[in-house]
């Protein structure tokens, strides 16, 4: 069974926390914890192991990661580029089981917990989909064996790739999210999508159509909150509206910029507080909604080392926005 992160874990449109405070004028607490995501390392090429240390260090219990399997982030986009065909031989299965033991060790040792495995995927090639299932269920009883509570997928094509959605395209879409999460919730662990930039989801109005028809009963929602505000999207109204299908966040922050166009917009993600995200709307509606899972700080590439980067968002997180990172412990 996966690890429970809070008193109560949402399924479907059921209310967040069925054990919610009856004297109105009592101010609710934050419930929900706080982790890293490990790209700062990740994408650089650095080790993890220093870096969960690190992390560890700094008082973080949870972290996230890519699976850097063959439905990761570079190797989904690149397929997605080169059209429908049969899957690419999986090359990386030495890698992916030396990752998952640096993991496990940290796990044990030092008791840093995964959080999720992030994973992207096409979802809507019929020759793909097979091999997409069985390697996405593969995924879910590796995050079951950690007792990871979540997996976060992305991807799908996007509409510069494939053209303007159809509702077709959308039933599709959302089928396969469907059946994945019924997979999933079989060992425990939760799935949800994370809405991105470059991807089948990317703006607010693509967020409704997806929600309009997703069964939020087998998927739930990850909010990223720069990738919808640099698609010119309001991420503290999405949190807002779409609350009771949330069951994980990241905490990420952009200065959007206007000139950079295609993968270049990358660029603009920062730390938080260097951005334009309203984090403290976000974090408000998250503790008024007593949302009690988990919301991971997260930052792709930096200028920054990834240690000092991190130091400025935790700061950002405890000093501005007056969160903990564990507010169970804290409490």
């Amino acid at each position: 069974m996966a690890a429970e992160i809070g008193a109560t874990r949402p399924t479907g449109k059921t209310p967040f926390n069925s054990n919610k405070k009856t004297t109105a004028t009592m101010k609710k607490e934050q419930l929900f914890s706080i982790g890293y995501h490990l790209n700062s390392w990740d994408l650089a090429g650095l080790p993890i192991k220093p870096a969960l240390e690190f992390l560890k260090g700094q008082g973080f219990e949870w972290f996230e990661i890519l699976a850097w399997n063959s439905l990761s982030d570079v190797f989904a986009r690149k397929y997605m580029d080169l059209g429908p065909q049969e899957p690419a031989e999986v090359i990386t299965d030495t890698t992916f089981l030396r990752r998952m033991a640096t993991l496990s060790q940290a796990q044990r040792e030092q008791g840093i917990r995964l959080s999720s495995l992030y994973c992207n995927g096409t979802f809507t090639d019929p020759k793909m989909w097979p091999w997409e299932r069985d390697a996405f269920e593969a995924i879910a009883r590796i995050l079951a064996g950690f007792g990871a509570p979540v997996l976060v997928m992305g991807g799908g094509p996007s509409e510069a790739i494939a053209g303007k959605h159809t509702p077709e395209d959308y039933k599709t879409f959302c089928r396969s999210l469907e059946e994945i999460g019924r997979i999933t919730k079989e060992f425990g662990v939760e799935t949800v999508y994370h809405p991105h930039l470059d991807t089948f989801i990317e703006t607010r109005e693509q967020l409704d159509r997806m929600m309009d028809e997703l069964d939020t009963g087998c998927v739930g929602l990850c909010i990223d909150p720069a990738h919808l505000v640099q698609t010119n999207s309001d991420p503290v109204n999405a949190t807002r509206t779409y609350i009771e299908a949330i069951r994980y966040m990241h905490f990420k922050d952009s200065a959007v910029d206007p000139s950079l166009k295609g993968f270049d917009r990358y660029a603009a993600f920062c730390e938080l507080g260097a951005g334009v995200v309203d984090l403290k709307g976000l974090a408000d509606v998250l503790i008024e909604a007593e949302y009690d899972g988990l919301a991971i700080i997260e930052l792709d590439v930096s200028q920054k080392t990834a240690e000092q980067s991190t130091l400025e968002s935790i700061d950002y997180v405890t000093n501005v926005l007056g969160l903990s990172l564990n507010p169970a412990k804290a409490g």
